[in-house]
């Protein structure tokens, strides 16, 4: 991460703070639904440039999450315990394949991020986009 307004906004955010691992999800997410707005367009996907955009599509979601994420870990000084890995997968509801209803290479395959206890190997996965989009907090992966 280099867009240092945003470095800065995630510091004013943390300074003197000992956040768990679900704060720093809640605070991960927050920060990029403040930062960015929902477009199906093809845009960048770097957290630096869609930062500065002001939207993306779920790459730019995801990638911006992971990166707010794993800055603030590194800030907390959890990088031992804790990472956020941004996954590529499909989106299914009820059993149901939403790729196979469109025919956009928008939906050829969806991003999404999970977070990785290190220790317990306990996994906790967010999908961004579907957060600002549908406001649903956590989804699975299998």
């Amino acid at each position: 991460m280099t867009d240092k307004n945003l470095i800065e906004k995630i510091n004013e955010q943390t300074e003197n703070k000992t956040l768990s691992i679900e704060e720093i999800i809640e605070l991960s997410n927050r920060m990029t639904s403040e930062e960015l707005n929902f477009t199906f367009d093809k845009i960048s996907s770097n957290p630096n440039l869609v930062s500065e955009l002001k939207k993306a599509n779920c790459i730019g979601y995801s990638s911006l999450f992971n990166s707010i994420g794993n800055y603030i870990i590194g800030k907390q000084k959890l990088t031992d315990k804790y990472e956020f890995k941004h996954l590529v997968g499909k989106l299914d509801f009820f059993g149901l394949d939403i790729h196979k209803l469109f025919n956009s290479p928008f939906f050829k395959d969806h991003d999404f991020n999970e977070i990785k206890n290190k220790l317990t190997n306990e996994k906790i996965y967010v999908d961004p986009s579907v957060r600002d989009y549908l406001r649903i907090d956590n989804v699975t992966s299998e």
